[in-house]
C-alpha cells in the first residue's frame, strides 16, 4: 500500500486500482507478496533505527495475529528461520545521496571487510549457504575467479572517482552466484547503478543476503544497526586491506559457532575501537544464541556443551539446469555438524583439561581455546543424520545417533553421552512444540548421559584418520 505517502498526494495524483504508483519520494512503499510457505514483506524505507524497529514491530505483531511466525519448529525441537529470509537494504534518501555512491570506495572496502570476517556471512544466515546456496560469498566461487576479484578491486582503487556505473560494473560480475545470478549472492548491487534496469536499477542501493529471517523484530534492529555502523566505519577508512584466502579453513573453522562468535567479538572491537561502539542493549541481541544450542551434560568438574554447526549442503548433479524441471533446486542435506565444547565448572581445577572424549574408536584432539566465560575445549563432529530420497553416497546409512565416550584418569568409571534425532524412548511427540521454549526442552532431552563402570572407554589414541582434520571428524569416512 502507499500508506503514509499518500496523504501527501491529491486525489487526482492517487494510483487507480490495478495501475502502479510512481516510484519516488512521495510514496513510501511496502509490498506483501504471497510466496511457497511464506509471505514476502518488503518495507518501506526507514529513516533510522527508531523507525526501522517500529515498522517492524508492527509488521510481527500483525504477523502473529495471522498465526503466522518468522521461525519454524519441528517435533524433535529443532528451530528453523521461516524459509524467506531476513534480507536488509542500505542506500539513501535519493539515489544521489547513497552513501555507496557518495563514497565509491566504500564499496571495495565492504567486500574486503566481508571476506576478512565470515562471522558477517555466516553467524545470522539461513541453512542454505555455500557455495550452491542462497548467499554466496565472493571466495565461494572458485580460485579463478577469486584472482580476478582482487585485481578488479585494485583498479577500482587506482581510480579516484569512479563513476556509479563503472563502480556497478566492475563488482556486479564477482557479487553473484556462480550462474551469474546476484539474488544468491551475498551482496547483491542489482539496485546499485545497474543500466539494465532503467530508473529501478539506479537506486544505489546495496542488499545484505547472508541473513535468516530472524526471530524478533529486536534482534532484526541489531542487526540493521550494526550494518549501518560497519557501513559508517569503512566510509572513514583509507587503507585497503588484502582479500584473505582462506582456503579449506572457510568451511572447517568457521563451520563452527565458537569462531564464528569470536570473529564476530572482532568485528564489533573494530567497530568501538573507531568511535562507534554499539549500545549493550544491541550487542546483547547479536550475542545471543537463539537456536543452536542443543543441550548440556553435566559431568564432574566440567559440562559438555552440545550445539548444531553450520553445514555446506552440496547441489545435486544437474539440478540447477532448465531440463529438470521447475525453479526448485536440489541438495543433499543429509549431512549434520555438532560442535562440542568442553568447560569446567565455576571452582574447578586444572585437572578438568583431563577429560578425553572419544567416539568411534577416535580420541578427539579437542581445541583448547578462551572466550568471555574463560578457558574451554572446542571441536567439531559430521555425519549422516537421515538417508535421503535422493542424494550423494547411495551406500551410506544413517549414523544416528551420534556416542560420545568421556573418561579422566582419575575416575573410576567413565560416561557415555548420546544425541539421539528423535526420542531416545522411541515413539511420536504429541505434536508440535507449541513456543520456542517447549522446543529447547525437547532438545534437551535428545541427549542422554549413563555411567560406564569401571570401563575405560576412552583408550583409543588420536587416528591420522583422512576423515580428521584440525576442526572436525567426520564419521561418514569410517565404519562404524
Amino acid at each position: 500500500m502507499p500508506g503514509r505517502g499518500c496523504g501527501r498526494l491529491r486525489p487526482a495524483q492517487a494510483a487507480p486500482d490495478r495501475l502502479s504508483a510512481p516510484v519516488d519520494a512521495l510514496v513510501e512503499w511496502t509490498t506483501v507478496t504471497p510466496d511457497p510457505a511464506v509471505i514476502e514483506v518488503n518495507t518501506a524505507p526507514s529513516v533510522d533505527a527508531r523507525d526501522f524497529l517500529a515498522r517492524s514491530r508492527a509488521i510481527y505483531a500483525t504477523a502473529a495475529d495471522e498465526g503466522l511466525a518468522p521461525y519454524r519448529l519441528y517435533y524433535n525441537g529443532a528451530v528453523a528461520d521461516s524459509g524467506g529470509g531476513g534480507q536488509i537494504t542500505l542506500g539513501g534518501p535519493s539515489p544521489d545521496a547513497s552513501p555507496f555512491l557518495l563514497a565509491p570506495r566504500l564499496l571495495p572496502r565492504l567486500v574486503r571487510f566481508l571476506n576478512r570476517h565470515p562471522a558477517l556471512s555466516y553467524l545470522y544466515c539461513h541453512d542454505y549457504m555455500g557455495s550452491g546456496g542462497q548467499s554466496v560469498r565472493t571466495d565461494e566461487r572458485g580460485m579463478d575467479t577469486f584472482d580476478e576479484l582482487q585485481l578488479a578491486l585494485a583498479l577500482l582503487e587506482r581510480d579516484p572517482a569512479p563513476s556509479p556505473e563503472h563502480l556497478w560494473h566492475g563488482l556486479a560480475s564477482f557479487l553473484c552466484d556462480a550462474a551469474g545470478n546476484s539474488h544468491r549472492a551475498e551482496v547483491n548491487i542489482e539496485k546499485l547503478w545497474n543500466p539494465f534496469l532503467g530508473s529501478r536499477g539506479k537506486q544505489g542501493l546495496v542488499e545484505f543476503r547472508a541473513l535468516r529471517m530472524q526471530h524478533s523484530p529486536e534482534r532484526a534492529t541489531a542487526l540493521a544497526c550494526l550494518l549501518r555502523a560497519l557501513v559508517a566505519f569503512l566510509a572513514c577508512r583509507d587503507d585497503a586491506l588484502p582479500l584473505l584466502d582462506w582456503g579449506r579453513e572457510l568451511h572447517d573453522r568457521f563451520a563452527l559457532p565458537f569462531y564464528l562468535e569470536q570473529d564476530m567479538e572482532a568485528v564489533l572491537g573494530a567497530l568501538a575501537s573507531a568511535g562507534l561502539e554499539l549500545d549493550e542493549a544491541i550487542t546483547a541481541r547479536l550475542r545471543l544464541d537463539e537456536f543452536r544450542h542443543l543441550g548440556n551434560a553435566e559431568l564432574p568438574g566440567c559440562v559438555l556443551e552440545i550445539r548444531r554447526a553450520l553445514e555446506f549442503w552440496p547441489l545435486l548433479g544437474d539440478a540447477a539446469s532448465p531440463e529438470q524441471g521447475g525453479s526448485s533446486r536440489l541438495v543433499d542435506a543429509s549431512t549434520a555438524r555438532l560442535e562440542i565444547r568442553l568447560r569446567p565448572r565455576p571452582g574447578a581445577g586444572p585437572d578438568w583439561q583431563a577429560w578425553r572424549i572419544a567416539t568411534c574408536a577416535v580420541a578427539l584432539p579437542m581445541r583448547p581455546e578462551r572466550d568471555r566465560e574463560g578457558e574451554l575445549k572446542v571441536f567439531g563432529l559430521r555425519y549422516r543424520s537421515f538417508v535421503p530420497g535422493w542424494g550423494l553416497h547411495p551406500g551410506l546409512g544413517s549414523q544416528t545417533p551420534v556416542r560420545l565416550r568421556l573418561s579422566h584418569p582419575d575416575l573410576a568409571e567413565a560416561y557415555l553421552v548420546t544425541l539421539h534425532e528423535w526420542r531416545p524412548a522411541g515413539g511420536g511427540y504429541p505434536g508440535l512444540p507449541d513456543s520456542l521454549a517447549e522446543a529447547a526442552n525437547r532438545r534437551a532431552e535428545r541427549i542422554t548421559v549413563e555411567r560406564q563402570d569401571g570401563v575405560d572407554a576412552v583408550a583409543a589414541e588420536a587416528d591420522p584418520h583422512p576423515g580428521l582434520n584440525g576442526f572436525y571428524l567426520d564419521l561418514r569416512t569410517r565404519d562404524c
